[in-house]
């Protein structure tokens, strides 16, 4: 595929784990949901890496026969011309060309079949912008660049384009109203974190009952946040310490960062709590200017909720292959 509009998009999967120890983050993509079903849509597995994109118009041609699908939030699909519905699968001939323009704006993604074929470096084709590897040559994608993608339909594949080549192929595809990830939810949930109890008592009431407005320095690192101020109890120095997608922390001037997939592996400012990782996909798709709201629940609470997903997506790709078996 042949990029004639890039916009602000990079080639990420699902990321790189396992490297935190050598200050390698998890880079990857933003809102995993979005992927998961993107990757479903399209015979993929759900960790095989797709197009993101996170501002501007991007367009590409197709160069081969492509099986793709579309999702997230605040763009619209267009092919010749012609509109395409997301989170539903579509066929892009040779010589096609597919247009995603923002509307509200938000990350949305491009699955194609078979999964971006990218550098693989250190178990994943995620893109790094700092250190400048994976993804297309380390760096954010551009007019003439060219993915390779996969030339072999696997089994399913095959199987979802024959579906798609019939007259109205299409008609019974797209996902349902339930299983499409409800990106207007404003209410995060997360946990304690390790200096949840060193804030004050006014501190903590803050963040379970007033709003923060996402601000303008919102990127892959992290999203700044404005609101009433919380101040730890008896504020004191610390270290640097580990830090996570999803850690909430709170800055010497009383406000709040939640660090999100492309964040430093420590840092220095306390941890006030993590959200839920399910959440953190939601949260990817809030616009400055947001409000947003944080309910406390346990850590139990937050891994049994993490697994019930999972537990769905594996349960919705199983149904999804028995449609065309």
């Amino acid at each position: 595929m042949k990029i004639n509009k890039a916009g602000m998009a990079t080639v990420q999967d699902t990321g790189r784990f396992g490297y935190r120890n050598w200050g390698i983050n998890n880079s990857g993509c933003m809102d995993e949901s979005s992927v998961w079903l993107c990757n479903m849509l399209v015979a993929n597995g759900h960790s095989d890496a797709v197009v993101e994109i996170t501002g501007g118009e991007f367009s590409f041609t197709a160069t081969q026969v492509l099986l793709l699908a579309c999702g997230g939030k605040g763009y619209r699909i267009s092919r010749n011309n012609n509109s395409v519905e997301p989170w539903q699968p579509f066929i892009a001939e040779a010589g096609d060309t597919v247009h995603i323009r923002p509307d509200t704006g938000g990350v949305y993604y491009v699955a194609v079949h078979g999964g971006v074929r990218s550098q693989w470096i250190l178990n994943s084709r995620s893109t790094h912008l700092q250190a400048g590897f994976g993804g297309h040559d380390g760096r954010t994608l551009k007019p003439g660049d060219h993915l390779t993608v996969s030339v072999l339909r696997n089994e399913l594949g095959e199987r979802i384009y024959r579906h798609l080549s019939k007259p109205n192929g299409t008609g019974h595809l797209r996902l349902s109203p339930q299983a499409i990830p409800d990106h207007t939810k404003s209410v995060i949930r997360y946990f304690p974190a390790n200096e949840h109890l060193t804030f004050s008592r006014e501190a903590l009431a803050i963040l379970e009952t007033e709003k923060f407005e996402l601000t303008k320095y919102a990127n892959r690192m992290g999203f700044r946040l404005n609101g009433l101020p919380m101040y730890l109890d008896n504020p004191f120095q610390m270290t640097s310490t580990a830090v996570v997608p999803g850690t909430m922390q709170v800055t010497p001037d009383g406000q709040m960062a939640v660090l999100m997939t492309d964040a430093q592996t420590t840092g220095g400012y306390p941890r006030i709590g993590q959200v839920c990782r399910v959440d953190l996909s939601l949260l990817a798709q809030q616009l400055p200017g947001s409000l947003i709201s944080f309910r406390k629940i346990t850590e139990e609470k937050a891994e049994s909720i993490f697994l019930s997903r999972q537990q769905a997506f594996i349960s919705l790709e199983k149904d999804y292959a028995l449609f065309f078996s």
